[in-house]
């Protein structure tokens, strides 16, 4: 037992250089708008530089869903799939967006006298 558990940390610590070839064929299976892949391919990358994707996927998730919503995530993503749709909605709020946050932090930056030139 001891053993198993060992092996899954290391796996949770690796982090892989490249995206995996199952991720790869993910990214560009999207068929969505270009937004909405932007922000896949970008929370894929940052999840896997930050070491959170290990490259197995081995959890099972079982839900009820309004069919709807996975519709219109489908038209969206392009995504035919259940499994990659969900993995790729988790990615994205994974990774989350901070740049509410980061604009906020930036208010009186600028000089009271600068100017768009518009």
């Amino acid at each position: 037992m001891a053993t198993i558990q060992k092996t899954r940390a290391q796996k949770t610590r690796a982090t892989p250089k490249s995206p995996t070839p199952r991720r790869k064929r993910l990214a560009s299976s999207l068929g969505g708008d270009a937004l909405t892949n932007t922000r896949f391919k970008f929370a894929v990358v940052e999840l896997e530089h930050s070491g959170t994707l290990t490259g197995a996927r081995s959890q099972k998730l079982s839900t009820r869903v309004d069919p709807g919503l996975i519709e219109a995530a489908r038209r969206r993503t392009g995504l035919r799939s259940d499994s990659d749709l969900i993995n790729a909605a988790l990615a994205v709020i994974a990774a989350g967006d901070d740049f509410g946050a980061w604009l906020v932090t930036q208010a009186g930056r600028l000089p009271p006298d600068f100017e768009l030139a518009l």
